[in-house]
């Protein structure tokens, strides 16, 4: 009897933010292990998501600056600043037009996650594919909204999300069953400001 054939994931690398409270765009900030912060996390999620990968901007006018290799797509929000809600629908809304079951997203500002934490959401999701799959940060132990999957046909709820007063990708979670992966809290740690950034540089970064 053959086998069933695997869902279609795409990976979407979302580095649409605004950066305010960086003052300079994350995606372009160095890396301690070297290339960018946008070069590190592509390639991480490449690794896990082959040729199935796409990087969500606020605009395609961050393509040049952010200097994409001509073989990776670039998506862009349809509307300025609604924030990360507006990064997870484009992302659906293009996975569903071009065939895939659901979209791993993570954003470029999270220098200490691995391919294999991704890959663990990747076969974890598998299991039951048509459930929201998220990663949780252990110790303290808090959701983590923009590190997950989620199955296309989401995309109604999300683009609801979206439209709403709130936009908040939390709010609706809380209210939607899902299913988590645990991850510890220091491969979740993300960068926001020039403090943050300053410990990356003198922390030993995990390598892959």
């Amino acid at each position: 009897m053959p086998h069933a054939a695997l869902p279609r994931l795409l990976g979407v690398l979302l580095a649409g933010g605004l950066s305010s409270r960086m003052g300079t765009p994350k995606a372009l900030l160095p890396h301690p292990n070297g290339g960018t912060f946008l070069t590190h996390s592509l390639n991480r999620l490449q690794s896990v998501c082959a040729d199935d990968v796409v990087v969500n901007l606020a605009s395609q006018a961050d393509r040049d600056p952010f200097r994409l290799p001509a073989s990776v797509a670039s998506i862009s929000d349809s509307l300025p600043a609604l924030g990360p809600a507006m990064g997870v629908c484009v992302g659906m809304l293009h996975a569903e037009s071009n065939g895939y079951q659901g979209c791993l997203f993570t954003p470029v500002d999270l220098p200490d996650l691995l391919a294999g934490d991704l890959t663990s959401l990747i076969n974890t999701w598998r299991e039951q594919p048509t459930k929201i799959l998220l990663a949780r940060q252990t110790d303290p132990e808090r959701l983590q909204p923009l590190v997950g999957i989620y199955p296309v046909g989401y995309l109604d709820q999300i683009q609801g999300v979206v439209e709403s007063k709130h936009r908040s990708l939390y709010r609706f979670l809380q209210s939607t069953d899902h299913r988590t992966v645990d991850l510890p809290a220091s491969r979740l740690r993300n960068v926001n400001t020039p403090a943050d950034r300053d410990a990356s540089v003198d922390r030993n970064l995990p390598s892959e």
